[in-house]
């Protein structure tokens, strides 16, 4: 009797759970109903309107995303917006509305207000309105400092910077040493549109020195004719050697040229001269110059870039005892990288000292990395990659989405509201710990967001979760694209990984758009050449066409280049153009020397996390298709 009792206890319980929670979430739906029409009001300045939904609303995860809203239109109500800040100190919108109601302050001159309410800020436009509210309050020296310090930037300044100028020009602090400062420093920015603005400001002479300097920047390949200015001007040296400088970019050849023929006429600072030395040593690097390890060596110094550039000098040409020697060069904490151990192991190998390589390959090849992968296939081995998930209770992820910041989380990705969701998700994250980190990655997981979770689990500094870091979302339309283009899955895997991490509203400053990071000329072209309608732009958000298209595109590129998956891969980074001028000239080099060797940072970066986690998704996807070696055949000549 007891027994059924409890049963039918039990059961009632069970009812009324799921009934609280059905009208839990009846509520919730309809308060984002009430939500969205209240936004509507706002923009409408119906304000009675929306002040009769508002209070409805006061227990809605999303209310201080509400009045946030509304007070960014009433910065004038100093009584809201204070109590907004009280009210909601820790919210990500209390320094967003304080950052607004500051700039309002400053732009109404309401200096009292400002001073009482300012925060120390990095923000240039607020720290010139606190100097000017300074210098207005009677302590002009630090204002007067604070202008010296912003005008020696190099950079174009906000408006609310020029009344602070206006006041240090008036003060004689402004030094025609300050002037060239500022121009020098801008010219270092390549903001000409500044320096130009500066010139008014100089002497006669000075002006005249200025424009030609003005004039070298802008056409450095002139400085090949130094008769009419080098005798005029005391600081020709400096001229002559930005100029240089500024000429390598485009032809190292001819500024190498005129600097080693004409710098001997000109008075140069020794710092000036030897870091003129070293670039042009990276330049004649970046161009496989056989002269860049000699100069690399005499003026790389202490500049961790440049004596990297000194390794790869060497291996541009396989002078692999040059290679041990510039490895023993860097410091410390690069001699344990993977990367440069690698290297040492290809240099020590081709020395001769093939135990001690082997060594060392065996240590690498331990690790998981591209320098690992590429070490484990020089020992014909399988690679590791040493799985460990993350050690996370249900209980926990359920705790972290229950808690205040992520419940705004979970509403506004309930309205489709997601780059304000990511806004929120990277406030929510900033205060946890490593472990917790780890908790909201899984949480990110559930909300299938696999973007959230790869960012947040790197963030925890977590690497070894290959199901969080590396995961098979898409799987279906990208087997299916795969197969229609005869590519590897792994390989569009890897290239979604790299370009977007499975986030299908990635954007890129240059316009790329989703999960191949595809750009609409081209999607407009690939669909003309595969009969479809091109509608907009926002097609390509829709993971589908995007697949599709980014794999269309990705095999023809790869077909471009011969089946040759280094280089395409390369090329669908940089283009196709630049890659066939990063060639060999005139013989082949093995493909991991040339991936080394690549000019830009992003490219080489890109290149080797493509073929890691091309092998990576392999082992994922239970494939074995994919051998390294066949991923890394040589490069031959253009």
């Amino acid at each position: 009797m007891k027994f059924a009792t409890c049963l039918l206890l039990l059961v009632n319980l069970q009812v009324f759970s799921l009934s609280a929670g059905a009208d839990t979430e009846r509520g919730l739906r309809a308060m984002r109903t009430t939500f969205l029409q209240a936004e509507q009001y706002i923009k409408q300045d119906r304000e009675n309107d929306y002040f009769a939904l508002a209070d409805s609303l006061k227990t809605y995860p999303l209310y201080p995303y509400l009045q946030y809203q509304w007070l960014l239109k009433h910065l004038d109500d100093e009584k809201s917006v204070q109590a907004f800040l009280l009210a909601n100190a820790n919210s990500r919108y209390a320094p967003l509305l304080h950052h607004k109601w500051m700039v309002h302050l400053g732009q109404q001159q309401q200096w009292r207000s400002f001073i009482n309410f300012y925060n120390n800020s990095n923000d240039t436009e607020l720290q010139c309105y606190f100097a000017q509210a300074q210098y207005l309050n009677g302590e002009q020296q630090a204002a007067l400092e604070s202008a010296k310090q912003f005008w020696l930037s190099g950079k174009t300044l906000p408006a609310a910077c020029d009344t602070l100028f206006d006041k240090l020009k008036l003060s004689f602090s402004l030094s025609a040493e300050l002037t060239w400062q500022r121009f020098q420093a801008a010219l270092k920015l390549n903001n000409t549109a500044l320096a130009k603005q500066l010139l008014p400001l100089f002497g006669h002479q000075d002006r005249a020195l200025a424009e030609q300097w003005l004039k070298l920047h802008n056409q450095p390949e002139q400085v090949k004719q130094t008769a009419n200015w080098r005798r005029r001007y005391p600081q020709a040296g400096l001229l002559f050697a930005h100029a240089i400088t500024r000429w390598l970019e485009s032809d190292p050849q001819s500024a190498l040229a005129v600097w080693d023929a004409q710098k001997h006429h000109f008075k140069i600072p020794t710092e000036i001269s030897n870091d003129t030395e070293k670039r042009l040593g990276m330049a004649l690097a970046f161009r496989r110059d056989k002269r860049a390890y000699a100069k690399l060596a005499k003026f790389a110094g202490n500049d961790n870039s440049a004596q990297e550039w000194r390794v790869r000098a060497a291996l541009n040409q396989q002078q692999w005892p040059q290679v041990l020697t510039a490895i023993a060069a860097l410091n410390e904490t690069a001699r344990q990288e993977d990367k440069w151990q690698y290297w040492q192991a290809r240099a020590l190998a081709a020395t001769g000292r093939q135990q001690q390589a082997t060594s060392l390959f065996q240590t690498i090849a331990s690790h998981r990395s591209f320098h690992a992968f590429l070490a484990a296939a020089y020992l014909q081995q399988d690679i590791q990659l040493n799985h460990q998930p993350v050690s996370v209770t249900e209980q926990e992820v359920e705790t972290l989405k229950k808690s205040d910041e992520f419940q705004v989380i979970d509403e506004l990705l309930a309205i489709d509201r997601k780059p304000e969701a990511v806004r929120q998700w990277w406030h929510a994250i900033a205060d946890l710990d490593n472990h917790r980190m780890e908790v909201a990655a899984k949480l990110a997981q559930s909300w299938q967001w696999p973007s959230m979770s790869i960012f947040t689990l790197a963030k925890a500094r977590h690497w070894d979760d290959m199901e969080l870091r590396f995961p098979l979302w898409f799987n279906s339309q990208i087997q299916t694209n795969a197969d229609r283009n005869q590519l590897d899955p792994a390989l569009v895997f890897a290239l979604i990984r790299q370009e977007s991490a499975f986030d299908e509203f990635a954007g890129s400053p240059a316009g790329a758009i989703g999960l191949m990071q595809v750009m609409p000329k081209t999607a407009k072209q690939i669909a003309g050449e595969l009969n479809q309608n091109w509608h907009n732009d926002f097609n390509l958000l829709n993971p589908d066409i995007n697949i599709r298209y980014g794999s269309y595109y990705f095999k023809k590129v790869l077909d471009q280049f011969d089946g040759h998956f280094v280089l395409a891969a390369a090329a669908y980074n940089a283009g196709a153009n630049r890659i066939k001028q990063w060639l060999p000239k005139n013989q082949s080099l093995p493909a991991d020397i040339w991936i080394e060797t690549i000019p830009y940072k992003e490219t080489r970066g890109y290149v080797s996390s493509v073929l890691m986690y091309a092998l990576i998704y392999q082992q994922r996807l239970n494939r074995n298709s994919l051998k390294t070696t066949e991923l890394l055949q040589k490069i031959n000549p253009g």
